[in-house]
């Protein structure tokens, strides 16, 4: 009898890998989308982006910075949302969004 060498993937693990780490959450009457993170240390957190732009100067790195502000809608587990680490982890969020609209051209600028 033959016998794989390996498990293979179960439905509950493919679901599992398929989730994000972030959702778009809008409550009823307002005009705008919050980002609800989904897992990881700043799980439960809801906020939303405000003024976000690309910097006018190359950072040290020859890289143009995307500078944002954000409001906190929701914080359940009272998680440190001043730290760096926090500004740079919803900041990669908003840049997975970015490149995302890039990609499939529904990007909007104003200026």
């Amino acid at each position: 009898m033959n016998m794989p060498n390996e498990n293979s993937a179960t439905d509950q693990t493919k679901k599992k890998t398929e989730i994000k780490r972030y959702a778009f959450a809008q409550r009823q009457g307002d005009d705008f989308s919050c980002v609800k993170i989904m897992e990881g240390e700043y799980e439960g957190i809801i906020y939303k982006y405000n003024n976000i732009k690309f910097s006018e100067t190359e950072n040290e790195k020859g890289q143009i910075p995307l500078k944002f502000t954000y409001d906190i809608m929701a914080n359940p587990n009272k998680k440190d949302i001043e730290s760096s680490d926090f500004r740079n982890y919803i900041g990669d969020i908003l840049i997975e969004c970015v490149e995302e609209q890039l990609q499939n051209g529904t990007l909007k600028i104003d200026e």
